[in-house]
């Protein structure tokens, strides 16, 4: 536990908090980012917890959190299950077959989801190479997008 422990954290510092601990770890549970926030001296209560993953739009995608700041004008998470067509890896490589003309912006929603294990994407016309750091992190992420796209996903702030 850090210096911070037993402080009280301001909504932004704890939603920051919340955001990196879902990229450095596998959360799923709401009781999973109250003990992570917990061992970084942040107390907080479970309700607290599912409100700030609603404000955050963090998205429980099988059975881990993720998340995508939202950016004005970028499309979101919720457009892959009508933008993506297929998901395979291959090595280290997700190869992403998706609608004409729609892969610049699955790219872009990937490259800013936070927890994915991406190092890099690289778009086409109708193909986006994801590239991840090994090859159990590329099927990771295909599993993931797979998900996404059969709608496993919900908004982390409901009852679990």
């Amino acid at each position: 536990m850090d210096s911070r422990a037993g402080l009280n954290v301001d909504k932004t510092t704890r939603q920051n908090l919340i955001l990196r601990l879902i990229s450095e770890r596998e959360l799923g549970t709401q009781q999973d980012v109250v003990a992570a926030l917990a061992e970084e001296g942040v107390e907080v209560a479970q309700a607290t917890v599912s409100r700030d993953l609603a404000e955050l739009g963090v998205l429980k995608v099988g059975n881990r959190y993720l998340a995508l700041p939202h950016e004005p004008g970028s499309a979101s998470i919720e457009v892959l299950p009508s933008f993506v067509l297929g998901v395979t890896p291959a090595q280290n490589i997700v190869v992403i077959h998706t609608r004409d003309g729609t892969a610049g912006a699955v790219s872009s929603v990937l490259d800013r989801v936070k927890g994915l294990k991406i190092v890099g994407t690289v778009a086409g016309q109708d193909t986006v190479l994801a590239v991840a750091p090994d090859t159990q992190a590329a099927k990771e992420v295909a599993d993931l997008i797979a998900d996404v796209c059969r709608a496993r996903t919900r908004p982390a702030g409901s009852m679990e």
